[in-house]
């Protein structure tokens, strides 16, 4: 088989997390966890595939199908009119599509699953999460904040009967249905529906990052099949 060529792989900015993780001794440029991701991205690379637990589950589908929901929802708490970006960007290292590009600043939205996940996040989750995320699409659009905005909206109907159905297995169908009112939010407050951190631009976080992508370009160049 012909070794790839990874000397110029740009990252998507959704992955750059997997790339931060510290190897456990000092010897070590890379992390067993960042060498793992790496072998997933090798396989898709040369191969077009991707394990099943990469595919779009419930919570995803969610996600991509309520977008404009809680870009809507984000709005009116915010009293702002924003636009969804379409445009995906790149430079030497990053790629990736930010959701708003607004005036002074990028704006990532997250539609949460259920009330309780989204009552469980805060900053400190939010950062550890998509900090690196969010450094990307700084990098890229050259903006020095970035507001990272969990959304708790409703759940699409067609989600709702695929999970229900799935209860009704476990328990009668009137009582699985009583779960419906965890999918379903209007009775909450629209401000107590959005909760929004603010990140700032780092410049030498932003330089270690491109440090482990080459790092990581070069690991991925030295693997074959």
């Amino acid at each position: 088989m012909k070794q790839l060529d990874f000397t110029n792989y740009k990252f998507h900015c959704s992955g750059l997390k997997n790339l931060m993780v510290n190897p456990r001794l000092k010897s070590e440029t890379l992390s067993e966890t960042t060498k793992s991701y790496l072998s997933e991205l090798f396989i898709k690379e040369a191969f077009g595939r991707e394990k099943s637990d990469m595919v779009a589950n419930k919570y995803v589908r969610k996600g991509i199908e309520c977008e404009t929901d809680s870009i809507e929802l984000y709005e009116k708490v915010k009293g702002e009119k924003y636009f969804k970006n379409q445009e995906t960007l790149a430079n030497d290292y990053f790629v990736g599509t930010p959701d708003i590009i607004a005036d002074d600043k990028v704006i990532d939205l997250k539609t949460s699953w259920d009330l309780w996940t989204f009552f469980n996040v805060d900053q400190s989750q939010g950062e550890k999460d998509y900090y690196y995320q969010l450094l990307g699409y700084m990098d890229l659009t050259e903006k020095k904040k970035a507001s990272l905005a969990y959304c708790l909206v409703n759940t699409p109907e067609g989600i709702i009967a695929d999970d229900t159905y799935r209860l009704q297995f476990y328990m009668p169908e009137e009582k699985a249905l009583e779960y419906r009112n965890n999918y379903i939010f209007d009775d909450i407050p629209e401000i107590n529906r959005v909760k929004s951190y603010e990140f700032e631009y780092k410049e030498e976080e932003v330089e270690k990052l491109k440090e482990r992508v080459q790092l990581s370009r070069e690991y991925l160049s030295s693997l074959s099949i």
